[in-house]
């Protein structure tokens, strides 16, 4: 895959081009193990800015509290309130703003961090489902997303212990 499929799961330039780095993946849960991977162990405090500030704020951001609290997180913060909001209220997401604006830039940055990531990963189990439907110009699905498992041998050589 190109850094451009990734870049639509995240406004992140270095995720963008590891995640194609990385690619192709041997399943779904492989794809998500190595996005866990970049986010956590490759990526630093100013990527995970970047891929938070090219969130933009929810519908829910439309009720006057809830978008007057999130103008005060925001200017306290430089970036926007993230929490993942599915199938939550905006009552709910509201006490959470509340409870969340005390916190100090550390603790904030963390929570705001694994809450991007949320929508990461949905996006990432997103655009792997589209891609393992689309098919070649023959009409075979592409093997690459297929699904499919890829067995991981060195040329067919069994890499097992004889200690197992």
């Amino acid at each position: 895959m190109k850094t451009e499929d990734f870049s639509s799961c995240c406004a992140g330039t270095t995720f963008a081009n590891e995640m194609a780095m990385a690619s192709p993946f041997s399943s779904l849960e492989h794809a998500i193990t190595i996005t866990r991977d970049i986010w956590y162990r490759k990526l630093n405090v100013r990527s995970w800015l970047e891929a938070i500030s090219g969130r933009s704020c929810s519908n829910e951001y439309l009720e006057t509290e809830l978008h007057e609290w999130g103008s005060r997180y925001e200017e306290k913060l430089g970036y926007v309130f993230v929490t993942f909001v599915a199938g939550r209220t905006s009552e709910d997401i509201l006490a959470e703003l509340k409870m969340r604006f005390n916190n100090s830039h550390g603790i904030e940055l963390e929570i705001t961090s694994t809450e991007e990531l949320k929508y990461i990963e949905r996006a990432i189990r997103e655009l792997l489902s589209k891609k393992s439907i689309q098919t070649t110009d023959e009409g075979d699905v592409s093997a690459e997303y297929s699904g499919e498992i890829v067995v991981d041998t060195l040329d067919g050589v069994d890499t097992d212990s004889e200690d197992d």
